[in-house]
């Protein structure tokens, strides 16, 4: 079968290796459609903080996939059924997963291929839930990849007001079209970016400088605001006094789970969850080499690139 590996620094390749086999309590999955994560992937492929600097390595947990066979113990799914899986096995042909792994049936009138975004947004749902976003909250999202442009949807939802902080216009604007109350350019627009606090949630999506975020004297964040700190990064500092005379919260994000998923899939169900929005680009698996190097040389190139394996 077809594989998609990071064989050195910088460099993917498409491999030809062996399909894996079904166990009692596994699914066999045919993979139908898997999205490109920016931030983690370019991390695998470049030896950032994810993935180290160890070769060959893959990453890729935003899979849409046909069940193609059952173990003998699987009760909860059956053939024939089209799922999406948050699980990691990289971008291959087939996949196994455990019948209690990270698994959600795509609703029907949910595209497949925005399906594959699901887990993003299961990121932004677990976070918001850890910090409480509410209806009282003003929530202000940094950063406006996949991961921002959910949460902004996922806190807009809750009923909180929200400002999304981004350097790309183009990406405001969909923001804006998504729901997000505000959108500003953080060096362009410093003054209305404050004028638009203080906000009692931040979600950072972006792996922002933090002391810009919470320095004293600015309206930007209230007191006793919570921080969600989604973005991967190899190190976090930030200034202790600072956040200590605003009485922060901060919460370290760690993937999702199976609640979180079940909510954006519900939303997206029900509408509420627009996934097809951050679907920018479709291209066969073929083309993986050229989407990789791309994203190598610009780590912004190839955000909401969906792989089609048929």
């Amino acid at each position: 079968m077809r594989g998609i590996m990071f064989r050195a620094r910088g460099v993917t390749e498409i491999v030809d290796e062996p399909e894996p086999t079904c166990g009692d309590h596994q699914i066999l999955l045919r993979t139908l459609y898997s999205a490109v994560s920016n931030g983690t992937e370019r991390s695998f492929l470049m030896g950032g903080p994810y993935g180290g600097k160890k070769w060959p390595n893959r990453i890729g947990y935003l899979a849409v996939s046909e069940i193609v066979e059952t173990g003998r113990d699987v009760t909860r799914f059956q053939t024939g059924q089209v799922v999406y899986t948050g699980t990691s096995p990289g971008h291959v042909a087939y996949h196994t997963a455990d019948e209690d792994d990270l698994i959600a049936p795509v609703p029907v009138a949910l595209d497949r291929r925005a399906a594959t975004m699901l887990g993003l947004a299961g990121v932004s749902a677990f976070n918001a839930r850890r910090v409480q976003v509410s209806a009282a909250d003003r929530v202000l999202v940094t950063g406006a990849g996949g991961i921002g442009l959910t949460a902004l949807q996922v806190a807009r939802a809750a009923g909180a007001c929200v400002t999304l902080v981004s350097r790309t216009q183009s990406r405001r604007e969909l923001g804006m079209r998504l729901g997000a109350d505000d959108a500003f350019d953080p060096d362009a627009e410093p003054k209305r970016l404050f004028e638009a606090g203080p906000h009692q949630v931040l979600l950072e999506c972006a792996g922002a400088d933090l002391d810009a975020l919470i320095q004293p004297g600015q309206a930007l964040l209230d007191r006793f605001a919570r921080v969600a700190l989604i973005a991967g990064r190899a190190r976090v500092e930030y200034n202790f006094l600072w956040a200590s005379l605003l009485r922060l919260s901060l919460h370290q994000s760690t993937h999702f789970d199976q609640p979180a998923l079940d909510a954006v899939v519900a939303q997206a169900a029900a509408g509420t969850l627009n996934l097809e929005a951050l679907v920018q680009d479709v291209v066969p698996v073929a083309e993986a080499v050229q989407v990789y190097d791309e994203l190598r040389d610009d780590p912004m190139a190839r955000g909401g690139t969906v792989f089609d394996w048929s």
